[in-house]
């Protein structure tokens, strides 16, 4: 118990986050006129930091080594899409399709990927400490040194196709 303490507080202290920030993200309160990140462009290396691009069509774009900390992308289609090193943390991809997606050595620190569908993505060694993957689909996902710390996994779909059960924190059971 004691050592889960200490992972979680070295872990929140390496990322500068908090959990408190993530309701910013997170809230089903969204005006589109409050987007202040108009320079976000769909491309590699791109500057989305609170950006607002709900239900965005960005099937098959590169946006490689993108920092997109508190994004709006809940329910974009995102298939094929490449964000491989990434800086995703508080990012909302709540109900996003990112089946084939390039995930891997990206950051998704308290990201929201409530019922997102991740299948046949590409998790390797990606960072998902204290996400909300709570009815999510990973099955056939590769998950190669994926970090899970902490991760609510309850009631999604496993890479082995699994259900996992309600209350599986930071590994499906």
């Amino acid at each position: 118990m004691m050592s889960n303490i200490l992972k979680h507080a070295f872990l929140t202290a390496v990322f500068g986050l908090g959990l408190a920030t993530s309701a910013q993200a997170w809230t089903d309160q969204i005006d589109p006129k409050n987007d202040i990140n108009t320079r976000c462009k769909f491309e590699p290396e791109a500057q989305c930091t609170d950006a607002i691009r709900v239900g965005a069509q960005i099937e098959g774009v590169d946006m490689s080594y993108s920092s997109m900390p508190k994004m709006r992308l809940d329910g974009a289609n995102m298939k094929r899409i490449n964000l491989q090193g990434s800086n995703m943390e508080i990012i909302n991809l709540k109900g996003a399709d990112l089946t084939l997606a390039n995930l891997s050595f990206s950051q998704l620190h308290a990201a929201n990927l409530q019922n997102a569908n991740l299948m046949l993505s590409n998790m390797t060694k990606a960072l998902l400490v204290d996400a909300d993957l709570r009815g999510a689909n990973l099955q056939g996902a590769n998950i190669q040194g994926a970090v899970f710390f902490q991760a609510n996994l309850s009631n999604a779909t496993w890479v082995d196709g699994r259900v996992c059960a309600e209350g599986s924190i930071g590994e499906c059971k």
